[in-house]
């Protein structure tokens, strides 16, 4: 009986050892979350580079829009 009791602690302590602490379980959520927070920056900066594009173009039409109307 208490072969079979410290053979089951010993078990029990090894599926425990397998276990993440909650350290690393916080680390790997950390790194995680830092990637996922550049990749949406990297996104963010994409996009406002494309919208200042797109203004510039739109100031560019606005400005041949009223150079024809003043012509006009």
């Amino acid at each position: 009986m208490e072969a079979a009791k410290n053979l089951q602690l010993y078990f029990i302590g090894l599926q425990r050892e397998d276990q993440p602490t909650n350290e690393k379980i916080s680390r790997k959520d950390i790194a995680m979350m830092e990637e996922e927070l550049r990749t949406k920056t990297d996104l963010i900066k994409k996009q406002e580079r494309l919208i200042q594009g797109w203004r510039e173009e739109f100031k560019d039409q606005l400005e041949k829009h009223n150079a024809e109307l003043e012509r006009i």
